[in-house]
């Protein structure tokens, strides 16, 4: 009684009731107020952001350890491949491994080599479980992450074919500007394919090794490539003429590497294209300036060689001349590597030109799957000390023929000089469909009907005849006198055959026998025009773009492709890499350095390749 009249007095009659709203009011408020959510989000946030972090420092951790392993599975394995080594390969790969602290992956290596140590292939797996930081933490289960790693190293000295596209052209004549006692640079160049030839033969066809692992093909090439008289029956070229074996290569296309063994049309002959500046002009003669395919026996193509002594002297024998077509030179160089060539290879077998060892040659490109006994590792060398100039042949229908010219006396009536000119004349269709009389006459430079063709002889007859004076009076006596008479003769077609026999160049003959009359057809005819015409010709960035585009082909092949170039211009040096297959298989050197970039390459060659 006495507390709850004390309650009274302190609160007022109605304190308690107030006292419970009040608690109730101050519940409710807290239920309502939303401080401190974002501090329970961001705790959430936190929490999600620790497990991807940790998830990945993991990755990271076994990412750079399979790196790691990868990168000494590898270094083991090349020095394992190593041929020039005589332990036991799998202890060197184990022995490497230790060293770089992967002893308790318990690699075993598996090594595979030849009977004769001709090649050595070494193989290495790894299963790798990386314990995790934060993925069993976390409440995943995950323990480990695993990797899987694998490397695999070859050395092969078993079938290697090479082919050594060399330019002798005029200017490897020249003397080396870095020489101090006058060497060409087809010397320097000669010295240098020797060294590099009995290298290889060192360490791919040594003494007791099986026979034909190592062949050669020497592509000499200036202007042209001269096939030589095996070669150029092996390959079927057109029979048109006979005066030289170089082939209008430019006719395939430079997209392929290979080319048909039948059907190659011939080099034309009797003829050269000069300049002086940008003008074209006129030398009557080939020996005037030179030939566009050089038909001499030390300028042949040596095919699918593996006796070294032929192929030393047949590099001795290199001498220099003409212009330079790095183009057809590669063309025939990687021709020569391409499985299409096959028959040529079998025909020279049996000619007895080449050894039976290599008759299968070209084996096999390296990607087929093949064993390294059934297939081979294909390289070309490629040299020039200069840059992509000219090259020029006939087309085919102005080979044989009718040539449009006619002679009054004979089909072999064919010359430059007056007399036999004056009996000529060049037939036109285009006028004879117009109607027109058709036959041009180099005696007087008029047109003529078959009909009024001959000649106007003079003879003695006896009888009346009668003159007429000044005055017109006109006189008639018998006796001797010379009468006129007009005798019809029949043209004769000159044969192309005929026409070319003369050793002319092609200008010349367009100059003397089709300018005059197709002016007169046509006064904007030239000697260039019409020579376009008739010509087959590639010159200086159309030859860039066909190196390119066959260097293309053979690399996308896997023909491996070293470049020399030996004091060349800038283009030549742009030709040439854009060539190779890369920038360590480029040469840049002047000539008294040509030895020891050959010996780096035949290195290459020889070293390992690492194959995964």
């Amino acid at each position: 009684m006495e507390k709850e009249v004390w309650m009274r007095d302190k609160y007022g009659q109605n304190g308690l009731a107030r006292r419970i709203e009040n608690a109730r009011a101050r519940m409710g408020r807290f239920a309502q107020d939303e401080d401190g959510a974002v501090f329970i989000f961001s705790l959430q946030v936190l929490i999600v952001l620790m497990v991807i972090g940790g998830i990945a420092i993991d990755f990271v951790r076994q990412d750079e350890r399979r790196t790691l392993i990868q990168s000494s599975l590898d270094r083991a394995a090349l020095a394992a491949a190593n041929l020039d080594q005589t332990l036991d390969p799998a202890l060197v790969a184990k022995d490497y491994l230790s060293t770089s602290g992967l002893d308790y992956l318990n690699i075993q290596p598996e090594v595979e080599e030849g009977a004769q140590k001709e090649y050595r292939r070494v193989s290495m797996t790894a299963q790798d479980d990386m314990p995790t930081i934060f993925g069993d933490l976390i409440g995943f289960g995950v323990k480990s992450f695993r990797s899987n790693t694998h490397a695999q190293a070859e050395e092969s000295i078993g079938n290697v074919e090479i082919s050594m596209v060399l330019d002798v052209s005029g200017s490897m004549g020249q003397t080396d500007s870095g020489s101090y006692y006058g060497v060409t640079k087809i010397a320097s160049l000669r010295d240098a394919a020797t060294n590099f030839t009995k290298k290889m033969f060192d360490n791919v066809q040594p003494p007791g090794a099986p026979a034909g692992r190592l062949s050669i093909s020497i592509v000499p090439y200036n202007q042209q490539v001269s096939l030589g008289p095996d070669l150029a029956s092996a390959y079927n070229l057109s029979t048109d003429h006979s005066y030289n074996t170089c082939a209008d290569v430019q006719l395939q296309g430079f997209n392929s590497v290979s080319l048909p063994t039948s059907g190659l049309q011939r080099t034309m002959y009797g003829w050269s294209y000069d300049f002086v500046g940008q003008n074209m002009y006129v030398q009557k003669r080939i020996s005037d300036s030179g030939e566009n395919c050089y038909e001499h026996s030390y300028g042949d193509i040596m095919a699918f060689e593996d006796n070294q002594s032929d192929i030393l002297n047949k590099i001795s024998s290199l001498r220099a001349g003409g212009d330079t077509a790095i183009d057809i030179g590669a063309r025939w160089g990687f021709a020569l590597l391409d499985p299409s060539a096959k028959p040529a290879a079998t025909a020279l077998v049996e000619a007895g030109t080449i050894s039976s060892d290599v008759a299968d040659r070209p084996l096999p490109y390296p990607a087929t799957g093949l064993s390294v006994d059934e297939r081979s590792m294909k390289v070309m060398i490629l040299m020039t000390d200069g840059q992509n100039t000219r090259s020029f042949s006939t087309r085919m229908q102005y080979r044989t023929g009718n040539s449009g010219l006619y002679s009054t006396v004979s089909s072999t009536s064919f010359n430059d000089d007056y007399t036999t000119m004056s009996k000529m004349y060049w037939f036109s269709q285009e006028r004879q469909d117009l109607g027109e009389k058709p036959y041009y006459s180099f005696a007087d430079r008029n047109w003529y009907a078959p009909e009024e063709i001959g000649d106007t002889t003079t003879k003695w007859v006896y009888g009346r005849y009668c003159t007429t004076d000044y005055w017109g009076r006109e006189s008639c006596s018998y006796g001797w006198y010379q009468e006129k008479q007009f005798v019809h003769r029949d043209l004769n077609a000159i044969d192309w055959r005929t026409i070319w026999s003369k050793g002319w160049s092609l200008q010349y003959v367009i100059q003397t026998f089709l300018l005059p009359p197709r002016q007169r057809l046509d006064p904007e005819e030239s000697v260039a025009s019409i020579y376009d015409e008739m010509a087959i010709s590639s010159m200086f960035s159309e030859k860039d773009r066909n190196l390119h585009d066959v260097c293309k082909a053979a690399k996308d092949k896997e023909i491996i492709v070293f470049t020399v170039a030996v004091d060349a211009p800038q283009s030549g040096k742009t030709a040439l890499a854009d060539c190779s297959s890369g920038p360590s298989y480029q040469y840049d050197v002047d000539s008294a350095n040509l030895a020891d970039a050959f010996s780096s390459i035949a290195t290459q060659i020889s070293t390992l390749r690492l194959t995964n």
